[in-house]
């Protein structure tokens, strides 16, 4: 598989670089006849990368990420003539718990310990938060290390186990609505909206590659922004927009469910 060819299509640097792995594996593959998988991956990587594997009739893949509907996966990469249910999958899942009733502890604490002990993003999957414990997805050769080193979230004490995926309880986001209407879909006027920001700032965080909606990194202002699409701001948190009605001057009405 030629990897210039095959990602001659992708700007952004970092997925194209995501990308060359993933064909490096699936290379592998073909010329070792064996099972490879990849890094965590999220949705639109996971699609940039399902284009490029179904380029080549000899391999097949699976796509895993502990749990039905799971945000971040990896992908299995296997010769055709190997069955999908046969492929193992070797995902391992941790449970933190601790005493968190004086503190709430976010999704930005768990994931900060976790790379303080070195760990690479990558090898993180879904963070699934509830009251008095966390749930994590992880790929198995950070299993073992994370028991055994992790032992604090954010000043808080915690206690680390391994559990199996038919233990994962998904957990449901807590939103904060608001409702803002703006005079175009751009999604610099949406940024700050959602954000209470200024138009310039907006623009500072979009072409600082700041900004991700549905996943996909935007550099260009003038994106249109969709019904139902998922904004992350890095510093300032994720949104799901709603675009409603045209008011009487004009103006579009937009509803934000910010991601606490």
């Amino acid at each position: 598989m030629e990897k210039l060819k095959l990602t001659a299509h992708i700007k952004d640097i970092e997925l194209k670089n995501k990308m060359y792995k993933v064909i490096d594996k699936a290379n592998s593959c073909l010329k070792n006849y064996d099972i490879k998988a990849t890094e965590f991956l999220n949705p639109f990587e996971v699609k940039n990368a399902i284009d490029i594997l179904n380029s080549e009739s000899d391999l097949k893949y699976k796509v895993d990420g502990g749990y039905e509907n799971a945000e971040r996966q990896l992908i299995y990469i296997f010769p055709y003539y190997i069955e999908e249910d046969d492929v193992e999958s070797d995902l391992r899942v941790i449970q933190i718990e601790g005493n968190f009733k004086f503190r709430a502890i976010s999704h930005r604490d768990y994931l900060g310990a976790l790379l303080n002990l070195g760990i690479k993003r990558e090898k993180i999957g879904d963070i699934l938060i509830h009251d008095n414990f966390c749930q994590v997805v992880v790929s198995e050769d950070i299993c073992d290390f994370i028991i055994i080193n992790l032992d604090k979230v954010s000043r808080n004490k915690v206690k680390v186990k391994e559990i199996t995926v038919k233990d994962i309880v998904q957990s449901e986001h807590n939103f904060k609505e608001i409702s803002f209407t703006v005079s175009s879909l751009r999604v610099d006027s949406i940024i700050s909206g959602v954000y209470s920001l200024s138009r310039n700032d907006s623009v500072k965080l979009i072409k600082g590659e700041r900004v991700n909606v549905d996943y996909e990194k935007i550099i260009s202002p003038s994106r249109e922004i969709k019904s139902d699409s998922l904004i992350s701001v890095r510093g300032h948190g994720r949104a799901i927009i709603e675009v409603g009605d045209l008011t009487k001057k004009g103006r579009t009405k937009v509803k934000a469910k910010i991601i606490l």
